[in-house]
């Protein structure tokens, strides 16, 4: 069984942060406050108390009691324009119920702020909580660590906050697609991000130039797609092919904005795939292999993410590891090569 929560429309709920804002105290504070049998002051629990009434926040009747398995864990997704989620989705609910736990999909987009999904996280009590967004909030990672809850994420790691990671090797992807291109003789490169600010992103970006680097190539741009969608990769490619000296090979920080960029350098430009223009992605989704975009790219080993992710969060579920920073988990990588390079 799977739930998933959105917002509903409608007055905005004061949320455990605002409250934490008002008082001038830390989100753990708070909860602290409000659970009788946890460590608070006297004087602590006046303060949050009396910020709580002034903003009218009512706290959830599950975050105020005893801490007890729930046997659910949360999924928190953003990312709902990149089709590789949706089958990682259902690897990760099909993955937990074997192993006799629930999954609650937190969807925050545009309807949800990361607050509100902090609120969720304290109402249903989640058992561990994976992250595939792009960012991972300091206040969500400290709650969940008042809570014992264990937190890891998906397909990227977390700069600043000590959380479990499982990620594929981005910087060696980055390396294999510079070679692939240069290797086919391209010139002139560029790189197109997707969202800014994500460790995969910049990750991508670091293996791909470093390496052009290393080759002697010279001729390189970066250019931020904005967002992981297909009509990012389209608009980037656009902005790309407008200037006065165009790249010969783009590399797309994954594989449905590549898709994009091959459709506008085909349809705005009239250029030919991979004769006039060598483009590659990343993740290998199922419309990669379609014979109308036959997508040279990087392939992250979306299986084994999925089940090394489940089994390390379990591991700190029962041994109750919610504060240990961890090495983040790495895996290889694969190059698949089709048509879009010559």
């Amino acid at each position: 069984m799977s739930i998933s929560l959105n917002t509903p429309a409608g007055k905005e709920k004061v949320t455990i942060v605002e409250v934490a804002e008002e008082a001038g105290v830390s989100v753990s504070a708070v909860s602290r406050a409000f659970n009788p049998e946890a460590s608070c002051s006297d004087n602590m629990r006046a303060k949050v108390m009396a910020a709580a009434q002034q903003l009218g926040y009512k706290p959830n009747r599950l975050a105020r009691g005893i801490r007890a398995q729930s046997r659910l864990i949360g999924i928190l997704m953003a990312d709902f324009c990149n089709p590789a989620y949706l089958p990682i989705l259902n690897d990760f609910t099909l993955t937990l119920q074997q192993a006799g736990y629930h999954s609650l999909l937190l969807n925050v987009g545009e309807d949800m702020d990361i607050r509100e999904a902090m609120e969720l996280v304290m109402e249903y009590q989640v058992d561990g909580l994976i992250v595939t967004s792009s960012t991972l909030s300091p206040e969500l990672v400290e709650i969940c660590h008042e809570q014992q809850t264990p937190v890891i994420t998906f397909a990227r790691h977390s700069r600043n906050n000590p959380v479990m990671a499982v990620c594929c090797d981005n910087v060696s992807g980055g390396n294999m697609a510079a070679e692939t291109l240069s290797a086919a003789g391209y010139q002139n490169f560029a790189y197109i991000s997707g969202v800014p600010g994500a460790t995969t992103t910049l990750d991508r970006q670091r293996g791909f130039i470093g390496r052009l680097v290393e080759l002697g190539h010279e001729q390189w741009q970066v250019v931020d797609g904005g967002a992981h969608s297909h009509e990012a990769g389209y608009q980037a490619a656009c902005q790309l092919f407008n200037q006065d000296n165009p790249p010969d090979a783009l590399f797309f920080s994954n594989d449905i904005m590549a898709c994009g960029g091959m459709d506008a350098v085909r349809n705005e430009f009239g250029l030919r795939v991979p004769e006039d223009v060598g483009i590659m992605g990343f993740d290998d989704i199922q419309l990669a292999q379609n014979q109308a975009y036959n997508l040279t790219t990087i392939r992250q080993p979306f299986g084994d993410m999925v089940n090394t992710t489940v089994e390390k969060l379990l591991e700190g579920i029962k041994d109750n590891e919610s504060r240990v920073e961890k090495t983040p988990v790495i895996l290889p990588c694969e190059l698949i090569v089709r048509g879009s390079v010559r």
